[in-house]
Protein backbone atom coordinates (compact mmCIF):
# COMPACT_ATOMS: atom_id res chain seq x y z
CA UNK A 1 0.00 0.00 0.00
CA UNK A 2 2.83 2.36 0.90
CA UNK A 3 4.53 1.60 -2.40
CA UNK A 4 1.25 2.25 -4.21
CA UNK A 5 0.83 5.64 -2.50
CA UNK A 6 4.37 6.61 -3.43
CA UNK A 7 3.75 5.70 -7.06
CA UNK A 8 0.45 7.60 -7.05
CA UNK A 9 2.07 10.67 -5.55
CA UNK A 10 4.85 10.48 -8.12
CA UNK A 11 2.33 10.24 -10.94
CA UNK A 12 0.40 13.27 -9.67
CA UNK A 13 3.60 15.25 -9.29
CA UNK A 14 4.66 14.31 -12.79
CA UNK A 15 1.29 15.36 -14.19
CA UNK A 16 1.46 18.69 -12.42
CA UNK A 17 4.98 19.25 -13.66
CA UNK A 18 3.92 18.45 -17.21
CA UNK A 19 0.93 20.79 -16.94
CA UNK A 20 3.14 23.58 -15.66
CA UNK A 21 5.69 22.97 -18.38
CA UNK A 22 3.11 23.16 -21.15
CA UNK A 23 1.01 25.98 -19.67
CA UNK A 24 0.25 28.67 -22.23
CA UNK A 25 1.99 31.94 -21.43
CA UNK A 26 1.05 33.94 -24.53
CA UNK A 27 -1.81 34.00 -27.03
CA UNK A 28 -1.37 35.04 -30.65
CA UNK A 29 -4.13 37.39 -31.83
CA UNK A 30 -5.23 38.38 -35.34
CA UNK A 31 -7.67 41.05 -36.53
CA UNK A 32 -9.71 40.32 -39.65
CA UNK A 33 -9.71 44.05 -40.33
CA UNK A 34 -6.57 45.89 -41.37
CA UNK A 35 -4.40 47.05 -38.50
CA UNK A 36 -4.95 50.65 -39.64
CA UNK A 37 -8.73 50.22 -39.37
CA UNK A 38 -10.13 52.23 -36.47
CA UNK A 39 -12.16 49.27 -35.17
CA UNK A 40 -9.10 47.01 -35.24
CA UNK A 41 -7.20 49.70 -33.34
CA UNK A 42 -9.96 49.75 -30.71
CA UNK A 43 -9.44 46.03 -30.06
CA UNK A 44 -5.65 46.40 -29.94
CA UNK A 45 -5.80 49.35 -27.55
CA UNK A 46 -8.70 48.46 -25.25
CA UNK A 47 -8.29 44.68 -25.04
CA UNK A 48 -4.90 43.48 -26.19
CA UNK A 49 -2.74 46.31 -24.86
CA UNK A 50 -4.95 46.83 -21.81
CA UNK A 51 -4.69 43.15 -20.89
CA UNK A 52 -0.91 43.17 -21.24
CA UNK A 53 -0.66 46.34 -19.17
CA UNK A 54 -2.64 44.65 -16.38
CA UNK A 55 0.23 42.16 -15.90
CA UNK A 56 -2.13 39.20 -15.66
CA UNK A 57 -1.33 35.48 -15.84
CA UNK A 58 -1.20 35.49 -19.65
CA UNK A 59 -0.02 37.84 -22.38
CA UNK A 60 -1.45 38.52 -25.84
CA UNK A 61 0.77 39.10 -28.88
CA UNK A 62 -0.62 40.87 -31.93
CA UNK A 63 0.29 38.88 -35.04
CA UNK A 64 -1.36 41.08 -37.66
CA UNK A 65 -4.42 41.70 -39.81
CA UNK A 66 -5.39 40.90 -43.38
CA UNK A 67 -1.77 40.28 -44.33
CA UNK A 68 -1.88 37.19 -42.12
CA UNK A 69 -5.05 35.68 -43.55
CA UNK A 70 -7.84 36.93 -45.89
CA UNK A 71 -10.75 38.15 -43.73
CA UNK A 72 -13.25 35.59 -45.06
CA UNK A 73 -10.84 32.79 -44.21
CA UNK A 74 -9.92 34.05 -40.75
CA UNK A 75 -12.57 32.11 -38.82
CA UNK A 76 -11.50 28.80 -40.37
CA UNK A 77 -7.85 29.66 -39.72
CA UNK A 78 -8.66 30.15 -36.03
CA UNK A 79 -10.53 26.85 -35.97
CA UNK A 80 -7.51 25.09 -37.49
CA UNK A 81 -5.24 26.57 -34.84
CA UNK A 82 -3.27 28.86 -37.14
CA UNK A 83 -3.46 31.40 -34.31
CA UNK A 84 -5.16 31.54 -30.90
CA UNK A 85 -7.48 34.57 -30.86
CA UNK A 86 -9.49 36.41 -33.52
CA UNK A 87 -11.16 39.83 -33.55
CA UNK A 88 -13.53 39.73 -36.53
CA UNK A 89 -16.96 40.86 -37.73
CA UNK A 90 -19.20 37.81 -37.98
CA UNK A 91 -20.23 39.30 -41.32
CA UNK A 92 -17.11 37.71 -42.80
CA UNK A 93 -18.39 34.23 -41.94
CA UNK A 94 -22.13 34.87 -41.75
CA UNK A 95 -22.76 31.83 -43.95
CA UNK A 96 -21.27 29.66 -41.20
CA UNK A 97 -22.76 31.57 -38.25
CA UNK A 98 -25.95 33.31 -39.43
CA UNK A 99 -26.72 34.03 -35.78
CA UNK A 100 -24.34 36.96 -36.18
CA UNK A 101 -27.37 38.65 -37.74
CA UNK A 102 -28.98 38.72 -34.30
CA UNK A 103 -26.15 40.89 -33.00
CA UNK A 104 -26.64 43.29 -35.92
CA UNK A 105 -30.40 43.74 -35.62
CA UNK A 106 -30.86 43.41 -31.88
CA UNK A 107 -31.43 46.36 -29.57
CA UNK A 108 -29.84 44.77 -26.52
CA UNK A 109 -26.19 45.12 -25.56
CA UNK A 110 -23.71 42.55 -24.24
CA UNK A 111 -24.46 43.26 -20.58
CA UNK A 112 -28.16 42.48 -21.09
CA UNK A 113 -27.33 39.35 -23.08
CA UNK A 114 -25.09 38.05 -20.31
CA UNK A 115 -27.92 38.57 -17.83
CA UNK A 116 -30.84 37.11 -19.81
CA UNK A 117 -29.14 33.94 -21.07
CA UNK A 118 -28.66 34.94 -24.71
CA UNK A 119 -24.88 35.02 -24.30
CA UNK A 120 -24.78 31.36 -23.30
CA UNK A 121 -26.85 30.48 -26.38
CA UNK A 122 -24.47 32.46 -28.59
CA UNK A 123 -21.48 30.70 -27.05
CA UNK A 124 -23.14 27.38 -27.87
CA UNK A 125 -23.73 28.56 -31.44
CA UNK A 126 -20.17 29.77 -32.02
CA UNK A 127 -18.72 26.56 -30.63
CA UNK A 128 -21.07 24.37 -32.67
CA UNK A 129 -20.86 26.24 -35.98
CA UNK A 130 -17.55 28.12 -35.99
CA UNK A 131 -15.58 25.81 -33.71
CA UNK A 132 -14.67 28.78 -31.53
CA UNK A 133 -15.12 29.98 -27.96
CA UNK A 134 -17.00 33.30 -27.92
CA UNK A 135 -15.22 35.59 -25.44
CA UNK A 136 -16.43 39.15 -26.07
CA UNK A 137 -18.61 41.39 -28.20
CA UNK A 138 -16.38 44.38 -28.75
CA UNK A 139 -17.07 47.79 -30.28
CA UNK A 140 -20.72 46.86 -29.83
CA UNK A 141 -22.29 50.28 -30.32
CA UNK A 142 -20.55 51.08 -33.56
CA UNK A 143 -23.29 51.54 -36.15
CA UNK A 144 -23.43 51.75 -39.95
CA UNK A 145 -24.27 54.14 -42.76
CA UNK A 146 -24.79 53.91 -46.49
CA UNK A 147 -22.25 55.89 -48.52
CA UNK A 148 -22.83 56.89 -52.17
CA UNK A 149 -21.08 58.54 -55.08
CA UNK A 150 -24.38 59.54 -56.68
CA UNK A 151 -27.61 61.10 -55.47
CA UNK A 152 -30.12 58.24 -55.44
CA UNK A 153 -33.69 58.29 -56.63
CA UNK A 154 -36.37 58.03 -53.95
CA UNK A 155 -39.41 55.81 -53.62
CA UNK A 156 -42.87 57.20 -52.97
CA UNK A 157 -42.37 56.60 -49.24
CA UNK A 158 -39.17 58.69 -49.21
CA UNK A 159 -36.77 55.74 -48.92
CA UNK A 160 -33.74 55.70 -51.26
CA UNK A 161 -34.22 53.61 -54.41
CA UNK A 162 -30.93 51.90 -55.31
CA UNK A 163 -32.29 50.07 -58.34
CA UNK A 164 -29.56 49.66 -60.96
CA UNK A 165 -26.74 50.69 -58.63
CA UNK A 166 -23.80 48.41 -57.83
CA UNK A 167 -22.89 48.42 -54.15
CA UNK A 168 -19.96 46.88 -52.33
CA UNK A 169 -21.37 44.73 -49.56
CA UNK A 170 -20.63 42.04 -47.02
CA UNK A 171 -23.29 39.92 -45.34
CA UNK A 172 -23.98 42.90 -43.10
CA UNK A 173 -25.31 45.17 -45.83
CA UNK A 174 -26.39 42.79 -48.56
CA UNK A 175 -29.97 42.20 -47.30
CA UNK A 176 -30.69 45.94 -47.04
CA UNK A 177 -29.10 46.94 -50.35
CA UNK A 178 -30.88 44.21 -52.26
CA UNK A 179 -34.19 45.14 -50.61
CA UNK A 180 -33.61 48.67 -51.93
CA UNK A 181 -32.99 47.33 -55.45
CA UNK A 182 -29.19 47.36 -55.70
CA UNK A 183 -26.92 44.62 -56.96
CA UNK A 184 -24.05 43.77 -54.60
CA UNK A 185 -20.40 42.86 -55.09
CA UNK A 186 -17.93 41.29 -52.65
CA UNK A 187 -14.81 43.44 -52.44
CA UNK A 188 -12.20 43.56 -49.70
CA UNK A 189 -12.36 46.69 -47.58
CA UNK A 190 -8.83 47.62 -48.64
CA UNK A 191 -10.01 47.69 -52.28
CA UNK A 192 -13.11 49.89 -51.88
CA UNK A 193 -11.24 53.08 -52.79
CA UNK A 194 -9.94 51.62 -56.06
CA UNK A 195 -13.33 50.04 -56.87
CA UNK A 196 -15.00 53.44 -56.59
CA UNK A 197 -12.32 55.12 -58.69
CA UNK A 198 -12.79 52.54 -61.43
CA UNK A 199 -16.57 52.72 -61.26
CA UNK A 200 -16.90 49.09 -60.23
CA UNK A 201 -19.26 50.23 -57.46
CA UNK A 202 -20.98 53.53 -56.72
CA UNK A 203 -21.47 52.99 -53.02
CA UNK A 204 -20.94 50.84 -49.97
CA UNK A 205 -22.01 50.30 -46.40
CA UNK A 206 -19.54 51.05 -43.64
CA UNK A 207 -19.37 51.71 -39.89
CA UNK A 208 -19.77 55.24 -38.58
CA UNK A 209 -16.01 55.16 -37.90
CA UNK A 210 -13.03 54.12 -40.07
CA UNK A 211 -14.12 55.90 -43.25
CA UNK A 212 -11.28 58.39 -42.74
CA UNK A 213 -8.79 55.61 -41.98
CA UNK A 214 -9.38 54.21 -45.48
CA UNK A 215 -9.22 57.65 -47.07
CA UNK A 216 -12.76 57.22 -48.38
CA UNK A 217 -13.87 60.61 -47.10
CA UNK A 218 -11.77 62.13 -49.90
CA UNK A 219 -13.92 60.65 -52.67
CA UNK A 220 -17.33 59.84 -51.13
CA UNK A 221 -20.03 62.41 -51.96
CA UNK A 222 -23.04 61.37 -49.89
CA UNK A 223 -23.84 59.65 -46.60
CA UNK A 224 -27.38 58.43 -46.00
CA UNK A 225 -28.65 58.86 -42.44
CA UNK A 226 -29.94 57.71 -39.99
CA UNK A 227 -27.39 55.08 -39.06
CA UNK A 228 -28.48 51.48 -38.53
CA UNK A 229 -27.49 48.19 -36.86
CA UNK A 230 -24.82 47.61 -34.24
CA UNK A 231 -21.58 45.92 -35.20
CA UNK A 232 -21.24 42.14 -34.80
CA UNK A 233 -17.52 42.42 -34.14
CA UNK A 234 -16.68 39.54 -31.79
CA UNK A 235 -13.60 38.16 -30.08
CA UNK A 236 -13.22 34.40 -30.30
CA UNK A 237 -10.61 31.91 -29.10
CA UNK A 238 -9.56 28.54 -30.48
CA UNK A 239 -11.39 26.04 -28.19
CA UNK A 240 -8.42 23.73 -27.68
CA UNK A 241 -6.34 26.69 -26.59
CA UNK A 242 -9.14 27.94 -24.35
CA UNK A 243 -9.50 24.54 -22.69
CA UNK A 244 -5.75 24.39 -22.09
CA UNK A 245 -5.73 27.61 -20.08
CA UNK A 246 -5.77 27.60 -16.30
CA UNK A 247 -8.80 28.82 -14.34
CA UNK A 248 -6.83 31.91 -13.40
CA UNK A 249 -6.00 32.70 -17.01
CA UNK A 250 -9.60 32.20 -18.15
CA UNK A 251 -10.91 34.38 -15.33
CA UNK A 252 -8.44 37.11 -16.24
CA UNK A 253 -9.37 37.08 -19.95
CA UNK A 254 -13.08 37.11 -19.11
CA UNK A 255 -12.68 40.02 -16.71
CA UNK A 256 -10.76 41.96 -19.35
CA UNK A 257 -13.52 41.12 -21.85
CA UNK A 258 -16.16 42.81 -19.71
CA UNK A 259 -14.06 45.95 -19.43
CA UNK A 260 -13.29 45.85 -23.15
CA UNK A 261 -16.97 45.75 -24.10
CA UNK A 262 -17.42 49.13 -22.42
CA UNK A 263 -14.06 50.80 -23.00
CA UNK A 264 -13.99 50.02 -26.73
CA UNK A 265 -17.29 51.90 -27.10
CA UNK A 266 -15.89 54.99 -25.37
CA UNK A 267 -12.61 54.79 -27.29
CA UNK A 268 -14.40 54.60 -30.63
CA UNK A 269 -16.82 57.41 -29.85
CA UNK A 270 -13.89 59.77 -29.39
CA UNK A 271 -12.54 58.76 -32.80
CA UNK A 272 -15.99 58.92 -34.41
CA UNK A 273 -16.48 62.50 -33.27
CA UNK A 274 -13.10 63.47 -34.70
CA UNK A 275 -13.72 61.66 -37.99
CA UNK A 276 -17.14 63.28 -38.27
CA UNK A 277 -15.50 66.70 -38.46
CA UNK A 278 -12.96 65.50 -41.02
CA UNK A 279 -15.67 63.99 -43.22
CA UNK A 280 -17.78 67.13 -43.23
CA UNK A 281 -14.70 69.27 -43.87
CA UNK A 282 -13.89 67.05 -46.87
CA UNK A 283 -17.27 67.84 -48.38
CA UNK A 284 -19.28 64.69 -47.66
CA UNK A 285 -22.96 65.69 -47.65
CA UNK A 286 -25.71 64.01 -45.67
CA UNK A 287 -28.88 62.70 -47.26
CA UNK A 288 -30.79 62.97 -44.00
CA UNK A 289 -34.02 61.00 -44.06
CA UNK A 290 -36.66 62.38 -41.73
CA UNK A 291 -39.90 61.27 -40.09
CA UNK A 292 -41.74 58.38 -41.70
CA UNK A 293 -39.05 57.96 -44.38
CA UNK A 294 -36.34 57.48 -41.75
CA UNK A 295 -38.54 55.08 -39.77
CA UNK A 296 -39.32 53.05 -42.88
CA UNK A 297 -35.65 52.94 -43.91
CA UNK A 298 -34.64 51.61 -40.49
CA UNK A 299 -37.52 49.14 -40.46
CA UNK A 300 -36.42 47.71 -43.82
CA UNK A 301 -32.81 47.47 -42.64
CA UNK A 302 -33.61 45.61 -39.44
CA UNK A 303 -36.48 43.42 -40.64
CA UNK A 304 -34.43 42.18 -43.61
CA UNK A 305 -31.80 41.00 -41.14
CA UNK A 306 -34.31 39.21 -38.93
CA UNK A 307 -35.78 37.63 -42.05
CA UNK A 308 -32.35 36.27 -42.96
CA UNK A 309 -31.91 34.84 -39.47
CA UNK A 310 -35.32 33.16 -39.51
CA UNK A 311 -34.60 31.53 -42.87
CA UNK A 312 -31.12 30.35 -41.96
CA UNK A 313 -31.02 29.62 -38.23
CA UNK A 314 -32.74 27.14 -35.96
CA UNK A 315 -31.88 29.52 -33.09
CA UNK A 316 -34.06 32.38 -34.37
CA UNK A 317 -36.96 31.73 -32.02
CA UNK A 318 -34.65 31.49 -29.01
CA UNK A 319 -32.50 34.52 -29.76
CA UNK A 320 -34.89 37.16 -31.06
CA UNK A 321 -37.04 37.47 -27.90
CA UNK A 322 -33.86 37.88 -25.83
CA UNK A 323 -32.04 40.25 -28.16
CA UNK A 324 -34.83 42.40 -29.56
CA UNK A 325 -37.51 44.18 -27.51
CA UNK A 326 -40.30 45.56 -29.76
CA UNK A 327 -40.85 49.26 -29.30
CA UNK A 328 -37.49 49.87 -27.71
CA UNK A 329 -35.25 52.30 -29.63
CA UNK A 330 -32.28 50.97 -31.54
CA UNK A 331 -29.34 51.43 -29.20
CA UNK A 332 -27.16 53.50 -31.49
CA UNK A 333 -29.78 55.37 -33.51
CA UNK A 334 -31.87 57.07 -30.84
CA UNK A 335 -30.02 56.76 -27.55
CA UNK A 336 -26.56 55.60 -28.50
CA UNK A 337 -24.79 58.93 -28.50
CA UNK A 338 -26.08 59.78 -25.03
CA UNK A 339 -25.15 56.36 -23.65
CA UNK A 340 -21.64 56.64 -25.05
CA UNK A 341 -20.87 59.81 -23.09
Amino acid sequence: MKSHNILLASAVAAALTATTATAKEELGAVTALQRSNTIAKAFIETYLNASNAANGPIKIKYIGGQEVVPPRKAANALKRGQFDMLSCPTAYYIGTVPEGYALLAGNQGPRALRENGAWEILQEVYMKKAGAHLLAWGENMTSYNTYLMVMPKFRADGVPDLTGLKMRATGTYRPLFRALGASTINIKSSEIFTAIQRGTVVGFGWPDVAVVALGLHKIVKYRVTPNYYQTNQVLTVNPKIWDSLTKEQKAFLEKQALTYETESVKWLEERRAKEEKEMLAAGVKDIALQGDAAARYLDIAHQEIWKQLKERSEYHDKLKPLMYIPGKPNRQVDIGRALRK
